[in-house]
């Protein structure tokens, strides 16, 4: 006898026997012999005492057909048969007016759902498709009944739905120090050492579109100015060997020479090392405007993820005050400032100011200059945009200032406002850290239910009683990810996400 039923849609609700009685009538209307209760109640009572305890609406509708078939009413059976066609074909139309979408390239809430992807092209072309075609999937066989409730009805969204069954994660900050000192793995080969500031630029850019490739989110850089600072000094290392060269003179007491600040200027009434040093400080400048630049430039052009998309970039910097860390940071904010190819303001990577009281909050700070610097170029290109360090919810006990990797005590974020920082086990820190996968309340949709009730306390109490229902709710979604999430290290932690692993073993 049957009790429950399972709806197209995974659901599950208690039989109703009046819904087939409905549905049989409406067939026995388009016939000339017209409507027969009894016969409509006879067909009914067999189809619940005979159907499984939990049934399927196809299985019911079968049972139907069948029953029909079997009665004196064979022409009422063609007409239900007929009706059903037409319900399963408008059904499928939706999917294949979606479709129909992507392939002809109209402008819609599908094709325009993520900024950064084209779908116009044929690899956004396919990954629309799988994208739309992945959702449902998950929808019936990896949500909760009540999380899928949750969606359906408009309460929860969860982000990257389609990334789901890959048990992908959203987003992390590259350790760039470390990759840069060793090298890493990445496709068909791995590079070595870095060596200079041209290539830290290249392999900031190849190690976030590498990992793109195998996570559905973001990639940052938590301190941009300390990780390159390095190879502005063996830049200007080799441009003193150059001269070395050029001259026959032996200036390697100018290589660990000091540098208030790399600033350009003229070599008229310069004479010997003073010469010699102004020039290698010069050339560098220079080296390290063109390696930002062109940092700039690839992070805005070089696709990832199936050659559509680029990488959904951020970087963070601010707080070095090394000559070397100044001149990344001076350099960054000049090329960004003048825009790429024609002028344009770029789009990627986004970036973040880190504020920070004895660095760059007063005139006298070493920084000040470059915090004006930043809120000019901000004024202009949008970026980059300012994360308060004194926050106290933002401060490490640990943070010293004259500690050389004191970023590491330093809270970064995304573009995607993403901010890890916290760590119940192990060091307070943002490097290598980012998101498993995240979602969305719809509050407002439970603000605008509450509207309706006149006494103050008791909305203010339903609006409450309702998020704590859908923060129970989201957080056993949360939870349920995660866990489906964890069977990738059976066997797959070396075979899709190589690199993520890579980075996090560093």
């Amino acid at each position: 006898m049957i009790q429950t039923v399972v709806k197209r849609d995974g659901r599950i609700v208690g039989f109703n026997r009046e819904k087939i009685a409905a549905a049989i009538r409406k067939a026995m209307l388009t016939t000339e012999a017209g409507e027969d209760e009894v016969l409509v109640y006879k067909i009914v009572d067999r189809i619940e005492f005979r159907g499984k305890e939990q049934s399927s609406v196809e299985e019911i509708q079968d049972m139907v057909e069948l029953e029909l078939m079997a009665s004196p009413r064979k022409e009422v059976a063609k007409s239900y048969i007929a009706y059903r066609d037409k319900r399963s074909i408008a059904r499928k139309a939706k999917t294949r007016e979606m479709f129909l979408e992507i392939v002809e390239a109209k402008s819609n809430d599908v094709t325009r759902e993520n900024a950064n992807m084209n779908a116009d092209t044929p690899a956004g072309m396919m990954m629309k498709f799988a994208s739309e075609t992945t959702k449902p999937f998950v929808d019936d066989y990896l949500l909760s009944e009540q999380t899928l409730w949750a969606v359906r009805n408009n309460y929860l969204h969860i982000h990257d739905k389609d990334y789901y069954p890959t048990k992908s994660l959203t987003c992390i900050q590259h350790p760039l120090d470390k990759i840069l000192e060793q090298g890493f793995q990445a496709g068909h080969g791995e590079s070595r050492p870095t060596k200079r500031i041209e290539t830290a630029s290249i392999m900031a850019c190849i190690s976030m579109e590498t990992v793109q490739n195998e996570m559905h989110g973001g990639q940052a850089i938590p301190a941009f100015d300390f990780y390159l600072a390095p190879y502005v000094r063996r830049s200007y290392i080799e441009e003193v060997k150059t001269i070395e060269k050029l001259t026959g003179i032996d200036l390697k007491h100018l290589y660990d020479a000091p540098i208030e600040d790399y600033i350009a200027r003229d070599l008229d009434f310069l004479q010997g090392d003073e010469r010699f040093k102004q020039h290698a400080i010069n050339r560098t400048i220079n080296r390290v405007h063109q390696s930002m630049e062109a940092f700039i430039h690839n992070m805005n052009t070089i696709h990832s993820r199936g050659g559509n998309q680029v990488v959904f970039s951020s970087i963070n910097y601010g707080t070095d005050t090394s000559a070397e860390g100044r001149c990344i940071i001076r350099e960054l904010l000049q090329s960004t400032y003048e825009g790429v190819g024609g002028g344009a303001t770029a789009i990627f990577p986004i970036q973040i100011w880190k504020k920070k009281r004895g660095v760059s909050y007063l005139p006298e700070d070493r920084n000040y200059d470059l915090y004006q610097m930043a809120c000019k170029v901000a004024a202009r290109r949008f970026f980059p945009n300012f994360v308060n360090l004194d926050a106290t919810y933002n401060q490490h006990e640990k943070w010293r200032e004259d500690d050389p990797k004191r970023y590491q005590y330093e809270v970064a974020t995304m573009g995607c406002r993403t901010r890890v920082f916290e760590n119940r086990f192990g060091e307070k820190t943002s490097i290598a850290r980012g998101n498993l996968s995240f979602s969305t309340i719809n509050i407002v949709r439970l603000a605008i239910e509450c509207m309706s009730i006149e006494d103050k306390s008791r909305r203010i109490e339903s609006f409450f009683a309702k998020l704590d229902e859908l923060l129970e709710i989201t957080a056993k979604q949360l939870c349920d990810r995660y866990d489906f999430q964890k069977t990738a290290l059976a066997k797959q932690t070396l075979a899709p996400f190589p690199s993520i692993f890579s980075i996090s073993s560093l």
